[in-house]
């Protein structure tokens, strides 16, 4: 089944880097985004859903994907040994990196040396390596310690030109991103711009837009207005309530299913506070009308599942969403001894994504409806990441949150979003389930797909029965474009702009 969904018609690189120069050119395709990368070296960002969104287009991993989503090999073949305790890469010959420098072994360790530093999301992944081994020019050896099923599809594993650090150094390579994909670094202005233009010597399909420009626009009205005005080409994260408007105007929308999961996460880690009791976060999902959010505020636009979507492995049709009962709110708040319902601090995130400030203000009064005082805090970036920190190592922070998970469309593989979300060493995880740190490792060992999707599904169940966090609305990548341009992107993955299905005709 199709999980996206196309709707209608209606700087330069200094000479120790070897990179020349590229020429202006005033047919510039312009993409208005939010997302602009926390770094963009990228075996060193912080948070890869936002990074992949331009620099995907720069830096290729080993493998790549097809339209559906489906691994597909590019600048390597592999051998995978059947107990998943060996894999061997033999990489393309001939191919090239941006600053000219070929693509060989050594690059793979080196950017797996890279990602293990200094990119902790790649860590889930790259402990499971034992061993990474350059045999000759042209192949690489990884040996694992323990099998890992997601490797393929939990990771992307980049090489990094060894030839060029060592030509440049650390400062120069982390400034000047340098990879094997069709598009090449031209410049970066911080908070308002990055370029691209295509590489002459890609070894693929060369892309047919030539030069690029990523806009950083956060207000989602203001990415509208310039698409409107002929400013942008193409705008990312459109304003749900915006696309019935656009489409009547002419203009052209792809919808793509993707992370994250927007959820009311609770921290587990506090026992004393009230939502420690199951009763009571039972009582909140039944205290809110999640469908009413969806259609009322978002017109219908996101999808709602109550845990994985429709398609994604280890889903379980017997699961529904908390249907929406004031009543029994009320009832269960009374059972878990809180008659007059409570204060309690929720703090918003996600101020990369749509939708999260209009999320939080319903969630406000549907709470306020059942006794329970939500007093709204904001978190932004990486310091919702330090402030878990801070909550794990201190049980006596009071922490409830609108999230944005990765639960279902998360362009992961099933098992790494119930790592990032609950397993209690992941890093940023506020849970502690026996039922969930036994699961994961005995799933991500078992090489049998029936038995691992089953396992899956009770792990599902569990967190769904024990009410560890509350879908409200499943993310949607709405991608709003002139009427003369067509963007296919990849199901089942991350909402990064893939240039090279971007078409334009006059």
């Amino acid at each position: 089944m199709k999980r996206f969904f196309a709707l209608g018609l209606a700087t330069v690189f200094m000479a120790a880097g070897g990179m020349p120069a590229p020429a202006q050119d005033q047919q510039r395709f312009v993409i208005a985004t939010s997302a602009e990368p926390d770094s963009i070296d990228i075996t060193a960002g912080f948070f890869p859903p936002i990074n992949y969104v331009i620099l995907r287009n720069i830096d290729e991993a080993l493998w790549s994907y097809n339209d559906d989503g489906t691994i597909r090999q590019t600048v390597a073949t592999w051998d995978y040994s059947a107990n998943k305790m060996t894999l061997v890469f033999h990489l393309k010959h001939g191919v090239k990196f941006h600053s000219g420098d070929e693509f060989i072994a050594d690059d793979v360790v080196f950017g797996f040396d890279r990602l293990m530093a200094k990119t902790r999301p790649f860590a889930r992944h790259g402990k499971h390596v034992a061993k990474i081994t350059a045999v000759d020019r042209y192949t690489v050896r990884l040996d694992f310690k323990e099998p890992d099923v997601n490797f393929f599809d939990g990771t992307s594993l980049f090489p990094a030109s060894k030839a060029y650090y060592d030509r440049v150094g650390e400062k120069e390579f982390a400034r000047h991103p340098n990879g094997i994909g069709p598009y090449q670094f031209v410049d970066y202005k911080q908070a308002q711009y990055f370029d691209l233009k295509a590489f002459p010597d890609y070894y693929g399909k060369r892309p047919s837009i030539k030069n690029v420009r990523f806009e950083f626009v956060g207000d989602p009205d203001v990415r509208v207005a310039k698409l409107r005005a002929g400013e942008a080409d193409m705008i990312m994260d459109t304003p749900f309530p915006q696309v019935d408007a656009l489409l009547k105007e002419g203009f052209r929308v792809v919808k793509l299913p993707a992370n994250p999961t927007v959820s009311i996460e609770f921290d587990m880690l506090n026992t004393k506070a009230p939502w420690h009791d199951r009763r009571v976060r039972l009582a909140i999902a039944h205290a809110i009308d999640g469908d009413a959010i969806v259609k009322g505020l978002f017109h219908g636009v996101p999808e709602r599942h109550p845990r994985l979507a429709p398609g994604e492995f280890g889903y379980d049709p017997t699961l529904h969403n908390y249907r929406y009962d004031p009543v029994l709110a009320k009832k269960l708040l009374t059972e878990a001894g809180y008659p007059n319902g409570f204060t309690m601090p929720l703090y918003s995130a996600g101020a990369n994504f749509y939708g999260f400030p209009q999320t939080t203000e319903a969630v406000i009064l549907y709470l306020k409806a059942v006794g329970i005082d939500a007093q709204l805090k904001t978190i932004e970036g990486s310091n919702g990441f330090e402030f878990v920190r801070r909550v794990q190592n201190d049980p006596s922070i009071e922490l409830v949150s609108i999230s944005g998970m990765p639960v279902a469309n998360s362009g992961l593989p099933s098992l790494d979003a119930l790592t990032l979300s609950y397993y209690s060493k992941s890093p940023y995880v506020l849970y502690k389930y026996p039922e969930i740190d036994e699961g994961i490792p005995a799933a991500l060992a078992e090489l049998n797909d029936k038995k691992r999707a089953d396992m899956i599904m009770k792990m599902e169940k569990f967190l769904y029965d024990d009410v560890a966090s509350i879908s409200l609305w499943d993310g949607m990548s709405v991608f709003a474009m002139k009427k003369n341009v067509r963007y296919r992107p990849i199901e089942h993955r991350m909402p990064f702009v893939t240039l090279e299905n971007v078409t334009t005709s006059k």
